[in-house]
């Protein structure tokens, strides 16, 4: 590690730099506000009556329903029915659990 870089930059720094966990989380995140999230958090897209507001439960950020439509267990934190996740969640929980060789 250098000064600049700390653990947790690291940890939460992917190679795409969208900024969700390269490594598997182990805790369930704290979820963002509504009053933080205008927008959804991946494509922009402004909330309103009809564009509503969903958290992904792996790293607790507002999406719309289009950019959180992928349901999955995640075992980190003990799910084992198919929860809300975003795109980008979705893809580190299926590698992540690949890589372990956790059926789910």
């Amino acid at each position: 590690l250098t000064p600049n870089r700390s653990l947790k930059s690291i940890k939460m720094a992917d190679a795409a730099g969208s900024g969700v966990p390269s490594r598997p989380r182990q805790s369930a995140p704290v979820w963002q506000q509504n009053s933080e999230a205008p927008n959804c958090n991946k494509c922009k897209s402004p909330f309103s009556l009809f564009v509503r507001r969903h958290h992904c439960r792996y790293c607790g950020k507002i999406f719309c329903e289009e950019c959180s439509a992928k349901t999955c267990a995640i075992p980190q934190f003990e799910i084992t029915k198919p929860a809300r996740v975003c795109d980008d969640c979705f893809v580190t929980i299926k590698r992540t659990n690949f890589d372990f060789n956790i059926d789910i």
